[in-house]
């Protein structure tokens, strides 16, 4: 190379970056890919060759200004040194890369947009099951001889989903109690007094056992619950329900 000179370094650093900029369009990939390919080629370091095309360094070392000069006398060819570069020899592999990389996006992309429409396939399906008789068991759904006691019975525990702040409830299923109070015939010599104590006393012990279960049921979701889901239980007496 001849003597280095502020005008030899700034056509060099013009022409490497022309080159960059024309095979990165050719190509259809990154400026810095472009300039990568370019580094590899000429053996040195991707951050040197950035660093000089960028401007960012002054002058680097003469034995990099020879490989950069070097691998200019390689592969442009141009009449006037001013004049923009055409890039020769250009790795046909870089292309092909391009190429399938391409190809591999379009697939991702149809992939994804087969997902969604199976989605919301999937949901518009559930929602039309969920009413029809013939998927009563898979939905939970009530059958019509038991739908009397969802609307007729002393108690219900209920079960739903919902967020952190405990708003936007989502039933999951409802269990009806059909008979909470307990009403028992009086024994011989059994006084009214005594009567009532002995219901009062079983009726009790119902409820208890409602709330037992309820406290049971909620442990099962706390330890076996729906992902990022809260899982509430409530019990209510029939004066509070509301299907």
């Amino acid at each position: 190379m001849s003597k280095v000179t502020k005008k030899n370094l700034r056509d060099l650093r013009k022409v490497l970056e022309n080159h960059a900029t024309a095979r990165a369009a050719d190509l259809g990939i990154k400026m810095s890919a472009a300039v990568l390919g370019m580094a590899t080629e000429m053996k040195v370091d991707r951050k040197t060759l950035k660093d000089f095309i960028e401007g960012t360094v002054a002058k680097p070392s003469s034995a990099t200004m020879q490989k950069f000069d070097g691998w200019r006398s390689r592969h442009i060819v141009s009449s006037d040194k001013s004049a923009q570069p055409k890039a020769v020899a250009v790795d046909r592999r870089d292309k092909e890369i391009a190429e399938m990389k391409n190809i591999i996006r379009i697939v991702e992309e149809d992939r994804e947009n087969l997902r969604l429409k199976y989605v919301e396939a999937k949901r518009q399906l559930e929602a039309i099951e969920s009413v029809d008789p013939a998927h009563a068991e898979k939905y939970q759904a009530v059958h019509p001889e038991n739908s009397y006691w969802m609307q007729n019975s002393e108690a219900y525990i209920k079960v739903y989903t919902h967020d952190d702040l405990n708003e936007d409830n989502k039933r999951l299923f409802t269990m009806p109690i059909p008979d909470l109070l307990e009403f028992i015939p009086r024994v011989e010599d059994e006084s009214h007094e005594e009567w009532k104590l002995r219901t009062d006393k079983l009726s009790e012990e119902r409820k208890q056992l409602v709330i037992r279960l309820s406290e049971q049921i909620a442990n099962v979701y706390i330890n076996c619950g729906f992902p990022e889901q809260y899982v509430g239980v409530d019990v209510v007496t029939s004066r509070r329900h509301i299907g």
